[in-house]
């Protein structure tokens, strides 16, 4: 992925980000990460929306959704005033092999790969993620963000079971974005909510270096909220990585 860097963001220095703490981090059941690439000109992209949401009434807080627009995909493209994309959405796209005549919608579980492909739709999504519960974690964290004026400071707490090298993303997520969607029956709904929209990343979308240990540490990194974020509606989520990309526990989180 390349290293796009969203505007505004502070990276705090190294010395400053790792701290070794004495509390434990949660250590909770894994949390998976459903990645939705979806456009507002997507008439199948509310079907797909749906599904994400019967998942997450499902599993609960064990299933992070996050919503995707890149750019590069003509399905998102058209109206400024319906631009949900970021260019981190575009990083992933691309990571995932999706390109501009990818069909949508289309999804993608954990940054991981299944029957040789990144990227399905949403029929194939539950056994996907049923496949993926069934592995346990050895990353554990817990995930605080404060707010003072438009600088969100995000705070991660993690150990784990066993040392290792891992890379950590934070993204800042909008709910409930009401706009124009095209619906399957032909229609354009005005009043749809789009749900848990990406709207950038802290840094890098590819992460930073966090080497874990058994012993806690925390990682400390510092965002801008975006003007046109509406402060109410966002989380932050977290998600740890292993070498290979994929996501091996997240969480998500309010802005205090």
């Amino acid at each position: 992925m390349s290293a796009m860097v969203l505007a505004g963001c502070e990276v705090i220095g190294e010395g400053e980000r790792l701290v070794p703490v004495s509390q434990p981090a949660d250590t909770t059941d894994r949390t998976h990460v459903l990645i939705e690439f979806t456009g507002f000109r997507c008439v199948n992209c509310p079907n797909a929306a749906a599904a994400a949401e019967a998942l997450h009434q499902t599993y609960g807080e064990r299933l992070i959704i996050v919503a995707m627009h890149p750019a590069s995909n003509p399905f998102t493209q058209g109206a400024a005033q319906y631009d949900y994309t970021c260019p981190e959405a575009d990083d992933y796209y691309r990571l995932l092999g999706g390109s501009a005549t990818t069909p949508f919608p289309t999804g993608n579980i954990n940054l991981t790969a299944r029957d040789g492909s990144s990227l399905h739709d949403y029929p194939e999504w539950p056994a996907w993620l049923v496949q993926q519960m069934s592995e346990p974690t050895r990353v554990h964290l817990s995930v605080t963000a404060d707010s003072e004026a438009d600088k969100i400071t995000v705070t991660t707490t993690a150990y784990a079971d066993v040392a290792a090298s891992c890379r950590i993303v934070t993204w800042l997520v909008e709910d409930s974005i009401q706009g124009a969607q095209a619906m399957p029956d032909g229609s354009v709904n005005t009043q749809y909510y789009h749900r848990h929209v990406l709207r950038g990343a802290a840094g890098s979308s590819e992460g930073e270096t966090l080497t874990m240990q058994r012993t806690p540490v925390t990682h400390t990194t510092t965002l801008t909220l975006r003007e046109d974020c509406d402060p109410k509606r966002c989380s932050i989520v977290v998600a740890v990585m292993d070498n290979e990309n994929k996501i091996i526990n997240a969480r998500q989180t309010t802005i205090q």
